[in-house]
């Protein structure tokens, strides 16, 4: 696994009074609801674009997020290195 977002465990459920703000505080993926387990209910996602591509620029202004892979000048080497980032967030997210 990468190591780009190594500052973050895998985000867990806590408790409604956990401080950690990176914890799940009413989401546990196991609990059931109605039948289903709350993982079953909700699906979530991630708009890869958006949160891995995307530079926050603005028609009137530079870009405001730079991210560890942005270093790589070939395209390619950016790619493979911005999925590797995509599959940790992922997996930290346990998406």
């Amino acid at each position: 696994m990468s190591d780009y977002f190594n500052f973050v465990d895998k985000v867990e459920y806590e408790g409604p009074d956990s401080k950690n703000p990176l914890a799940f505080n009413y989401y546990q993926p196991e609990k059931k609801i109605a039948g289903k387990t709350m993982a079953e209910h909700l699906r979530f996602s991630m708009a890869y674009w958006h949160s891995l591509t995307e530079d926050g620029s603005d028609p009137f202004g530079s870009p405001t997020m730079i991210r560890p892979w942005d270093r790589y000048q070939d395209p390619m080497d950016r790619a493979r290195a911005r999925v590797e980032a995509a599959f940790e967030f992922m997996t930290k997210l346990g998406l």
